[in-house]
């Protein structure tokens, strides 16, 4: 029998520094990925993500296509598709061997490669199982950072120049990206921002580096200057791995090299840098704790944070929030950028989200719900961790947690009102003297009160968080719990002082050693 490997492609949908691409392309190679009806049937679907899934596919089955292959792209339920491939190679006269990348996302994911991963096990057939970016899978994280950077410095994975695909038609049920839409009416609007694909990845990677990432350590929270791609716009590349972090971390590195240790394009690039190590931390955290997507991370909150129906007034807040008719300039400038581009900054994204759960007193899981249905960067690991966060159920052992103005953040962060006057057409005869001073007849007026709501809502989150305190006290002692904390904090400082001081940092590593002083202290 011919062995056959079988490269099953799921959020890795590139050739380069892809493992198992790597792995397979040794004799008969069928690549293929599974259009399941359930990504279209959960309720976290965005229309942007549908969108550059499609565009990303169909890349790259034309890059496949270069090189003597294709993409068969099948239709079902996975596990059954799984089945009948697998049969019909065996009847054919194939000995299959299926190769894909780990996915830790979503517990239906988990569910079903256990499920993929038991078939072929029974079935005495090899299955390898590759990551798509570092994860530590002894769940021990206290070497991370060590065996993170080792892995991003190794070499990548190169694109083979051929792939030797048999020419087969099969039985197993496959489709076209032309049904797909057709057939779950996803005739949606092209995002003009963003397209799918691997060379898109790698053009968009080029010209950041090649000069949209000089100040990006301020820039990243200016939503103006982040919207005119001030940031590098890879997050949805990421988040579907057109491209692998390892790559964009490498070019980054070398990038680097090219300026001394005081010019500030050092400052630009570590700073995103550091933000591949974070997100690769999130999936990490996903990983260990994949319950966290929905379940608060202390108990104490679940009463207060859960999705029970909202009352009348609590959806007029919602689905002001959500339309960006709250009457917060910032704010609906906000939640109308993530309807229309699904993106937004950072700062923007934690903005909203406090404003939602602290302002309105809306559970955190109404808004990561909505985020994940807009976003075209949609990230788990990311996106529900972060509303946890921002809602002050995360790190209770501090005093206080962050609650952002929406007003301060307009007079610091969108000065003249560019980003506003973008995308609120409303005011854009307002200038932002004026906000405060003149009655406006055709924009609403603020539908809560700030600092009466932050005051109401803030105090019940500043309760739980002091019960979920004395909890771990309680359970772990006082002196134990601030001393871990410390502990954690310190590793935290000392892993950036060994790795900033390796590269030559001396300047940064004088700052750390000021930040070890006030720990001490």
């Amino acid at each position: 029998m011919n062995l056959i490997n079988l490269i099953w492609f799921r959020r890795d949908l590139r050739l380069m520094d892809n493992e198992i691409v790597w792995r397979a392309n040794r004799g008969y190679v069928l690549p293929f990925f599974i259009i399941d009806p359930w990504f279209y049937q959960q309720p976290e679907i965005s229309a942007q993500r549908v969108n550059f899934l499609l565009e990303s596919l169909a890349q790259l089955d034309r890059a496949l296509r270069q090189r003597g292959s294709k993409l068969f792209l099948l239709h079902g339920d996975s596990v059954t598709i799984l089945r009948e491939l697998t049969q019909e190679l065996l009847d054919r006269n194939y000995t299959p061997h299926l190769l894909f990348n780990r996915d830790i996302q979503v517990a239906y994911g988990l569910e079903r490669d256990q499920k993929i991963m038991r078939f072929y096990q029974e079935e005495n057939l090899k299955i390898t199982v590759c990551t798509n970016f570092f994860l530590n899978l002894s769940g021990h994280g206290n070497d991370w950072l060590e065996q993170y950077y080792h892995y991003q410095n190794q070499p990548l994975y190169p694109i083979p120049d051929q792939i030797n695909t048999p020419e087969i038609v099969l039985k197993t049920s496959q489709i076209t990206i032309t049904d797909i839409t057709q057939k779950y009416g996803l005739n949606y609007p092209k995002n003009t921002w963003f397209t799918g694909g691997e060379s898109q990845a790698q053009a968009t990677l080029n010209t950041f580096l090649a000069r949209r990432f000089h100040g990006y350590h301020w820039k990243i929270s200016r939503p103006w200057f982040a919207q005119q791609r001030a940031t590098s716009h890879l997050s949805p590349h990421l988040a579907f791995g057109t491209i692998s972090g390892r790559q964009v971390y490498q070019k980054v590195q070398q990038k680097r090299q090219e300026y001394p240790d005081h010019d500030r394009a050092v400052l630009s690039l570590r700073a995103f840098r550091d933000r591949l190590r974070w997100r690769d931390s999130a999936s990490q955290r996903l990983y260990n704790n994949p319950h966290l997507v929905h379940q608060n991370i202390y108990p104490e909150f679940d009463e207060w944070y859960n999705l029970e129906p909202l009352s009348p007034e609590k959806e007029r807040y919602f689905s002001n929030w959500q339309n960006g008719t709250t009457g917060f300039p910032l704010v609906d400038a906000s939640m109308r950028q993530l309807r229309q581009m699904g993106w937004m900054n950072f700062r923007m994204r934690a903005m909203c989200a406090t404003f939602l759960t602290i302002n309105c007193g809306i559970s955190w899981h109404y808004g990561a719900q909505h985020y994940m249905q807009c976003l075209i960067d949609g990230d788990l690991a990311i996106d529900h961790w972060q509303w946890q966060m921002q809602a002050g159920i995360t790190n209770p052992l501090s005093a206080s947690f962050r609650i952002y103005n929406p007003e301060k953040n307009a007079q610091e962060r969108d000065q003249n009102w560019q980003f506003i006057h973008y995308w609120v057409p409303e005011l854009r005869s307002i200038q932002p003297t004026d906000w405060g001073n003149i009655t406006i007849n055709y924009y609403p007026q603020p539908m809560l009160n700030w600092s009466e709501t932050r005051q109401k809502y803030g105090q019940i989150i500043r309760q739980i968080r002091e019960q979920v305190r004395q909890r771990l006290y309680r359970e772990q002692g006082r002196e134990l719990v601030i001393a871990q904390q410390a502990q954690n904090t310190l590793k935290r400082y000392r892993q950036r002082w060994r790795n900033y001081c390796q590269q030559g940092e001396p300047n940064y590593g004088q700052q750390l050693s000021l930040d070890f002083g006030d720990l001490h202290s």
